[in-house]
């Protein structure tokens, strides 16, 4: 994937930005809302013609955060958000990647479904969700044990009529 905005540019993550992504992701405040991934496994989504591991930058070319989308390859036509993160928060730059990635699965890959689940303690997000035309689907309750507690999650998508709609 390679999309930009006025404001972002969203492009394929190398291997030489793993020790970025890591440490994103293992930040004081991004650790409570993402699961901690070793630089194997990060490789592994670089490597799966499934998935794409992205990079996001502001539009001076700095990182500032980074995605991973899976079901490239589905029958069912259907993208997984399966994670996001941002490290300047409050900015705006969340609303314009839902919007970049909404663009892709609807426009570009011409989808069907475009959905997510996160943690259920992340209350912000979820208004962020609702606020780009997620709805929520439900919950799976204690879904993961990860660091010796369970982990109960929220799915949200959104179907191509709804994005339609919206435009």
């Amino acid at each position: 994937m390679n999309k930009k905005s006025k404001k972002i540019k969203v492009r394929n993550t190398s291997r030489v930005e793993l020790d970025y992504v890591i440490e994103l992701e293992s930040s004081p405040e991004n650790r409570k809302n993402v699961f901690q991934w070793s630089e194997k496994k990060h490789r592994e989504i670089i490597d799966n013609p499934d998935t794409d591991h992205l990079i996001i930058e502001d539009e001076n070319g700095n990182k500032i955060g980074y995605a991973i989308i899976a079901g490239l390859q589905s029958n069912n036509r259907s993208i997984e958000l399966r994670r996001v993160v941002i490290d300047k928060k409050n900015q705006g730059y969340g609303t314009e990647f839902l919007n970049l990635i909404k663009e892709y699965t609807f426009e570009d890959l011409r989808y069907h479904k475009l959905w997510l689940d996160f943690f259920s303690t992340n209350q912000r997000v979820e208004s962020l969700y609702k606020r780009n035309g997620f709805k929520r689907e439900g919950k799976l309750r204690d879904k993961y044990f990860y660091n010796n507690r369970y982990i109960t999650m929220v799915v949200m998508s959104i179907l191509e009529d709804e994005y339609f709609k919206e435009m």
